[in-house]
C-alpha cells in the first residue's frame, strides 16, 4: 500500500512538473487564465490531458493562425479560478526538488521549446532547448542529468548538447525510452553508412590513382624504342600493349611466366621507358 501511494505521489509530481515546464516554455498568463501555443497537435493534446489529470480542469483547444512556415498552430486555453489557483502550484513545481520533478519539468520544457536532430544528418548529434528567457534555459540546464552548454543566439537563449551520450541521457531522463532506442538505432545505422561512404571514397580514390598510373605507364611503353630490346622484354612489351587492362597474374599466365618474372620484366621496361624519356 505504501509503495502504491509513493508511486502515485511520484506520478503526480512528474505530471505537475511536466505541465509547469510546458507552461513556462510556451504559455502566456493573463488575468483570467493561461494560453499555451504550439505547432504540434500531440503537444496540444498533452496539455489538455495534463490539466484534466492534475487539476481536474477542462481546456479549450483550437487552431490559430499558421506560423511563418505555413504550419498549423494550436492554442490551448485554460481559464477560471481553478487555473489562477493552479498557477501558484505550477510556480512551486519549478523548484523540482526530486529527480521525478526535474524529469517531468524537462519533459514539458522539451515539448514546448525543445528539439533533437535525427542522427546521421548534417547537424550530427544535437539536442537543444530554445527560449527568449535566460532563466528558463538555465533552469533546463540545471535540471538536466547531461551537461548542457548555455549560449545566446539571435536574441534567444539556448541550452544544448552535441554528444550522443548527452542526447540519449536527456531523452532517457524525460522517460522517452522508445525515442532513446530509435535514436541509438539510427545512430548506429548512420555511423555504418558514414563508414561505408568513407571506404567507398577511399577505394574510389585508390582506383583513380591506379588508373592514372596505368595510363601513364601505357603511354610510356607505347613510346619505347624497341629496336635494341632483348627478346624477353620485347615479348613482355607486346603482351602489355595487347592487354592493357590485364593484371600481373594474367600477364604472367599469358607469357608462360611466374609472377615474379613478369613483374621483373615489366619493371625493367618501365625503367627503360623512363630513362629514354629523360634523355636529351
Amino acid at each position: 500500500m505504501r509503495r502504491q501511494l509513493a508511486a502515485d505521489a511520484a506520478s503526480s509530481a512528474f505530471g505537475r512538473s511536466e505541465l509547469a515546464g510546458l507552461v513556462d516554455a510556451s504559455g502566456v498568463w493573463d488575468g483570467e487564465g493561461v494560453t499555451i501555443r504550439t505547432s504540434s497537435a500531440a503537444v496540444a493534446r498533452s496539455v489538455v490531458r495534463l490539466w484534466r489529470s492534475e487539476f481536474g480542469m477542462e481546456s479549450r483547444l483550437s487552431p490559430i493562425e499558421p506560423d511563418r512556415f505555413g504550419r498549423t498552430r494550436y492554442a490551448v486555453r485554460t481559464e477560471g479560478n481553478g487555473a489562477i489557483q493552479a498557477a501558484e502550484e505550477l510556480r512551486f513545481a519549478r523548484t523540482a526538488r526530486t529527480p521525478a520533478e526535474r524529469a517531468g519539468y524537462l519533459r514539458g520544457a522539451f515539448q514546448g521549446a525543445g528539439s533533437v536532430n535525427r542522427p546521421g544528418g548534417r547537424g550530427g548529434h544535437h539536442l537543444e532547448f530554445v527560449h527568449r528567457e535566460e532563466g528558463f534555459i538555465r533552469r533546463c540546464a540545471q535540471f538536466s542529468r547531461a551537461p548542457l552548454k548555455v549560449v545566446r543566439r539571435r536574441a534567444r537563449w539556448v541550452a544544448y548538447t552535441k554528444s550522443a551520450d548527452g542526447v540519449t541521457t536527456v531523452l532517457a531522463q524525460m522517460g522517452l525510452n522508445d525515442a532513446v532506442l530509435e535514436y541509438e538505432a539510427r545512430a548506429v545505422l548512420g555511423e555504418a553508412k558514414a563508414n561505408a561512404n568513407r571506404v567507398t571514397n577511399f577505394d574510389a580514390a585508390n582506383a583513380g590513382r591506379t588508373a592514372m598510373a596505368a595510363a601513364r605507364q601505357q603511354r610510356a611503353l607505347e613510346a619505347l624504342d624497341t629496336e635494341h630490346l632483348p627478346p624477353a622484354l620485347r615479348e613482355m612489351l607486346d603482351l602489355r600493349l595487347e592487354h592493357p587492362d590485364a593484371s600481373l597474374a594474367e600477364l604472367a599466365r599469358l607469357g608462360g611466366l611466374s609472377k615474379s618474372a613478369a613483374n621483373h620484366r615489366l619493371r625493367r621496361l618501365v625503367e627503360l621507358a623512363a630513362s629514354q624519356h629523360a634523355a636529351p
